[in-house]
């Protein structure tokens, strides 16, 4: 009977001392993270244009792949196009300076955490390889194009490294965005990649990762 009344209480002892290791999850680094995507061109504006595949499109999907992608971790996600219209949806009279502009006062609205402009490359035919662009005065920039960037170049396998930027999205907008540049599509083997609906989910859970990263490592809590 003693041994048995020693054992309830040290079982009791412990149960009162035992704390259960509580694991954050991924999905709850993102929880209250707002995330613009600006898928660029649209429209008139094809972007780069290669053996039929045009850029605008591909950006578009590749947005769509990765707006599912961070909502599935929590974020709330909004875009700057949602169809293929560049931001003054005109039809004529395309104006790259207006469109621009249209897209920075966009991104802004939402007042997000970030937001990231999607592209793809072209140029010879040997070039390959993601890259991301910072704006060159943001130091918030470059922490997050390397977090990114690291996670991309474990699919992607490029030799590209960040780059500073003035490129208009980045230094017109108040939000701290990188942009960047999925791969080439003047490259052969790269551009039947990124025709793939399956390559699009990988480089959605790329970039996923590298902005848990971010927020993980350099972001301050809520």
């Amino acid at each position: 009977m003693k041994k048995m009344m020693s054992f309830i209480i040290l079982f009791a002892l412990c149960t009162c001392l035992y704390k259960p290791v509580i694991h954050v999850s991924s999905s709850q680094l993102l929880s209250k993270r707002v995330i613009v995507l600006d898928p660029g061109h649209g429209g008139l504006d094809n972007g780069a244009s290669v053996a039929g595949v045009n850029e605008d499109e591909l950006n578009l999907k590749i947005s769509f792949a990765l707006k599912e992608e961070l909502e599935t971790r929590g974020a709330t996600v909004y875009m700057t196009r949602t169809d293929d219209q560049d931001m003054t949806r005109r039809d004529y009279n395309y104006s790259k300076q207006d469109d621009m502009y249209l897209r920075a006062l966009k991104v802004d609205e939402y007042q997000p955490d970030l937001f990231l402009s999607i592209h793809l490359n072209s140029s010879s035919s040997s070039a390959w390889g993601s890259q991301v662009f910072y704006y060159k005065k943001s130091e918030e920039g470059q922490r997050l194009a390397s977090c990114i960037h690291d996670q991309m170049k474990t699919l992607t396998g490029t030799r590209k490294n960040i780059s500073s930027s003035s490129f208009y999205i980045l230094r017109a907008t108040q939000s701290l965005g990188v942009l960047i540049e999925c791969g080439f599509l003047s490259n052969a083997n790269e551009r039947g990649q990124l025709k793939n609906k399956a390559y699009h989910k990988k480089l959605a859970s790329a970039i996923s990762d590298g902005i848990e990263d971010y927020f993980h490592s350099f972001s301050a809590p809520f």
